[in-house]
């Protein structure tokens, strides 16, 4: 299979037509490792897929639903949904399980699960005809600053980052993300698209990662910087120097200068790209050139594909994607350094202390300096007198330097914030936890445990 042939295809048959066509060239060859660096390990190959494909879309046809929601648990149930929607020309919706309450806006839609059968009512209704309406794909938001809500995409919109050049074939690609996810659902259709194999770790354990890279031989490495910083000051050191990426691909998150000089020491033969993509807009733009944020050059200049960047007077970045749409505001804060312009943090995560702004990225980076500190979340707390305080979680390193305890770590970070942050900035609780809590999607949360939006 070529790059011509799949782009040859409606956009929305290419994931069925590449399922199908590696299935008849290599019927054999791996498209989905589960259980990975586990003891649970299983594989699925293009002949599973392609076949169940086939299945479903006999279905689909003879009842033609108004839309389907995938609610899966395995990986390749939501592949073969996603395929057979597509070139039947059903709508499909993935739900996470934070936004299953929203199901209730796709009135009408049909639910598929890992049994791939359509219920007995699918069938009963009058025959409609899809084929000149352009098939939706609906993704709920991460929720990280707000409840989750359903995005609705075109093919064209999902595929659109999509790189089908020979070098991209039959690569094995690393999914941390939650899979029914805009970050997750772009690395199973780009590995898939291009007859790669699907690596799924059998947890994010860091070490449990480190050996699903090692085993499975894993080229491209996406990952949120919460779970690539997990992972490169968590696991075991002699694993990892076995791991050999050619691509990290960062998301979902701003890196800062020191996570990335740590990744490029741990894995120095990895090409780092940082993506900035959101569920409404898609992928904005790309970074290859190892430093945070991006070049101020950019700003006010049409980008690749037509983009454009501006700011608003408080630092929100604002995206306008082509000359025909308007600006939209990302919820993301910038600000100005150098020849660079980096992120701060989102606007709903900005903590206010007695009217004062603190943002949370700006402490964490300081509490990362401090030597046996591994990992550090900052978040607000409510206050009856200041209206919110500063509150920190750190995980100490593992070992801890010599000579160190915890309370002298903790005393050196209350100490170096004093130092280096202004007086309302510095944490006033300070816990040692033994993990960070993260979202679905891989990313840091920054409100209290059971607070959610």
């Amino acid at each position: 299979m070529t790059t011509a042939t799949i782009s040859d295809a409606p956009v929305e048959d290419r994931l069925a037509y590449a399922l199908t066509e590696i299935a008849r060239q290599e019927p054999g060859r791996t498209a989905i490792v589960a259980g990975a660096g586990g003891t649970s390990r299983s594989v699925v190959d293009y002949a599973v897929l392609a076949a169940a494909v086939e299945k479903l879309e006999a279905s689909l046809d003879a009842a033609r639903p108004v839309g389907v929601v995938a609610r899966t648990a395995r990986l390749e149930s939501l592949v073969v949904i996603a395929a057979a929607c597509g070139r039947q020309h059903v709508p499909v919706a993935f739900l996470t399980e934070d936004s299953r309450d929203l199901v209730g806006e796709l009135r009408d839609w049909i639910t598929l699960d890992d049994s791939l059968a359509l219920p007995a009512s699918a069938s009963r209704g009058p025959r409609r005809e899809f084929d000149a309406i352009s098939p939706q794909v609906v993704v709920a938001t991460s929720g990280t600053s707000g409840p989750p809500k359903l995005v609705h995409h075109s093919w064209d919109s999902v595929l659109s980052a999509a790189r089908l050049a020979e070098q991209w074939h039959g690569l094995a690609w690393l999914l941390v993300y939650d899979a029914t996810r805009w970050a997750g659902i772009q690395v199973w259709i780009q590995a898939l698209l291009t007859g790669g194999t699907l690596v799924v770790p059998a947890s994010r354990d860091p070490d449990i990662v480190a050996a699903a890279l090692v085993a499975e031989q894993v080229a491209i490495l996406p990952a949120t910087p919460t779970l690539l910083r997990r992972l490169v000051t968590s696991a075991e050191r002699s694993q990892l120097a076995k791991a050999s990426p050619s691509r990290i691909t960062l998301g979902g998150e701003a890196a800062d200068g020191p996570l990335l000089e740590q990744t490029q020491a741990v894995f120095p033969q990895a090409k780092l790209t940082q993506v900035y993509a959101t569920t409404e807009l898609g992928e904005v733009f790309r970074v290859a050139d190892g430093r945070p944020g991006f070049p101020a050059a950019w700003l006010g200049k049409s980008l690749p594909g037509g983009v454009r960047l501006s700011t608003r007077r408080d630092g929100e970045l604002l995206v306008q994607l082509s000359r025909d749409t308007a600006e939209v505001g990302t919820g993301d804060l910038v600000e100005r350094r150098g020849d660079r312009f980096e992120f701060t943090g989102r606007r709903s995560d900005v903590i206010v202390v007695g009217g004062a702004k603190v943002f949370p990225k700006r402490v964490e980076e300081i509490l990362r300096r401090v030597p046996g500190i591994a990992e550090a979340r900052v978040y607000g707390l409510p206050s009856a007198i200041t209206g919110e305080l500063v509150a920190a979680e750190i995980v100490l390193a593992e070992p801890l330097p010599e000579l160190a305890t915890p309370d002298h770590i903790r005393t050196a970070a209350l100490a170096i914030c004093r130092e280096s942050l202004e007086a309302h900035s510095v944490p006033r609780v300070l816990d040692i936890v033994k993990k960070i809590a993260t979202t679905a999607a891989g990313k840091t949360t920054r409100r209290p445990a059971g607070v959610t939006p």
